[in-house]
């Protein structure tokens, strides 16, 4: 009889020839002839570049316009300082960073140095009050009417 531990060795020398682990490939009986030829190799094409971001400034708004003896005026609010400024075609604010380029009065659309394009902003439909010069009376407040001298209250409900 065979030692334990020869055997053990036997099928762990074994091993590696059965699953072709050492460049022996074993072909399988139960496949047809000429079906495990290796794969092509898998075409890899490269991804488009992304298009250029549009630049923004979520801090802009375009809140108004009006034409004057043929010159274009432009509301722009900058919401991080809250402050609005009205500015021509071809003038910049803020330091340079804020020049108007084009206008479209179709779209309602401001191009701004460096692509910026700010579309009109739509109102809100709110009401804003006007102070006003006048002082408005307080409404005087309508004091209950006294009970009838003889009237009688009715006394509150008792508890058993």
């Amino acid at each position: 009889m065979m030692n334990l531990s020869v055997r053990i060795s036997l099928v762990i020398c074994q091993i590696p020839f059965c699953l072709g682990l050492f460049g022996q490939t074993a072909s399988n009986p139960f496949l047809r002839p000429g079906s495990n030829k290796p794969s092509p190799p898998a075409v890899v094409r490269q991804a488009p570049p992304p298009p250029a971001p549009i630049p923004r400034n979520p801090n802009l708004e375009f809140r108004g316009y009006f034409k004057y003896e043929n010159e274009w005026n432009f509301a722009i609010y900058d919401k991080s300082k809250s402050q609005g400024v009205w500015l021509k075609k071809g003038e910049s604010s803020d330091d340079g960073n804020i020049q108007i380029i084009d206008f479209n009065p179709q779209l309602h659309e401001v191009h701004l140095k460096g692509g910026l394009k700010l579309v009109l902003k739509d109102s809100e439909n709110k009401v804003l009050s006007v102070p006003s010069g006048q002082a408005i009376p307080k409404k005087q407040k309508n004091s209950p009417v006294p009970p009838p001298l003889n009237a009688r209250s009715i006394p509150p409900p008792r508890l058993r």
